[in-house]
């Protein structure tokens, strides 16, 4: 099937095909983070808190803040009195890393609807690694899911 369109109409649709494609870019650009706050011997930075590299952190000297990437790895700043610093880091997955900040610092309020999807959730112990325990989170398992990670967090950061 074949439209026809007026001629001057083609600059105006390719205009506006050009325009959608850059702010949707540019809103994705702007969204990525590229760690999430797992804790914080400092009370005033709250796990789930998202942060961007080369971003002040306004860690209170003596405190500790341990971060996670997308990809896994463990950061921890160590606070002055100028604060910290977070890392240089290219890129992540934007979709991980939300999940990532779920998992951490889970919604407030409401009911959580679902559960398991189906079969039984794997023991804490056999989730290895980010992907795996990632993965049982997004089957309804959460409970193990964050007892692996903390786990996960814990052997990292030794």
């Amino acid at each position: 099937m074949r439209i026809a369109l007026p001629r001057n109409a083609l600059p105006i649709v390719r205009s506006a095909v050009l325009a959608a494609v850059l702010a949707l870019g540019a809103a994705g650009a702007a969204a990525a983070a590229d760690y999430v706050l797992v804790s914080s011997t400092d009370p005033e930075l709250k796990p789930g808190l998202e942060l961007d590299s080369g971003q002040h952190l306004a860690l209170a000297a003596g405190k500790t803040a341990t971060l996670m990437a997308a990809a896994g790895d463990i950061t921890t700043l160590h606070g002055a009195a100028s604060g910290a610093v977070v890392p240089s880091r290219k890129g992540g997955d934007p979709a991980r890393l939300a999940a990532l900040k779920v998992l951490v610092a889970p919604p407030t309020g409401g009911r959580t609807f679902g559960g398991r999807r189906g079969g039984v959730c794997p023991d804490a112990a056999n989730l290895a690694n980010l992907d795996d325990i990632l993965q049982a989170q997004e089957a309804g398992c959460v409970t193990e899911a964050r007892r692996a990670f903390d786990d996960l967090v814990a052997r990292q950061s030794r």
